[in-house]
């Protein structure tokens, strides 16, 4: 196998709250723009992207979270005993872990892997109709998250599928 040319971090989020006693968790349909997105277009996945040189996850999620959707996070599972040390090492728990095994072709032939974390969050404020590389944002039941699942290809390319499953599996128990 050929040597990926780059290698993009990912942080993504399950953003979920409580209402009357259901549990709902926010989704939304990536726009796609560039040719090596690994979701199938017009998928729906979580919210979340790739990590800046020099931003902590922790940061990332949060920025991702309010370009994507517009809401503030609040709380991110896994941050409890947090750590950034020195600078230069950050310490959190994700949800899940994932890697893109194998590379991908970007459209000029480059090569592509990618890693990334799932973290659980809590978050507040009002939704936007369309975020940042993002629409149809909304509030699904876990039900309708299992339905959306059960459809092949409408969630997440594999990468939020995979988390959502597990998220799911946890969840429901």
């Amino acid at each position: 196998m050929k040597t990926p040319q780059a290698v993009f971090l990912n942080a993504r989020v399950i953003i979920e709250k409580t209402e009357n006693g259901v549990k709902y968790v926010l989704i939304q349909r990536r726009i796609v723009k560039q040719e090596r997105y690994l979701g199938e277009n017009g998928s729906y996945e979580f919210p979340g992207g790739c990590i800046e040189m020099g931003e902590t996850i922790i940061d990332a999620i949060k920025r991702e979270v309010l370009e994507e959707t517009g809401l503030t996070v609040t709380k991110i599972r896994g941050t409890e005993n947090y750590s950034h040390c020195d600078g230069d090492i950050e310490t959190v728990v994700p949800f899940t872990a994932y890697q893109k095994v194998g590379n991908w072709m970007g459209p000029n032939g480059e090569q592509y892997k990618s890693v990334g974390f799932h973290f659980v969050c809590e978050a507040e404020g009002e939704l936007l109709e369309k975020g940042d590389d993002s629409d149809s944002i909304q509030w699904v039941t876990l039900a309708k998250l299992q339905a959306i699942l059960d459809m092949p290809g409408m969630f997440g390319g594999g990468i939020d599928a995979g988390a959502a499953r597990i998220y799911l599996s946890q969840t429901n128990k």
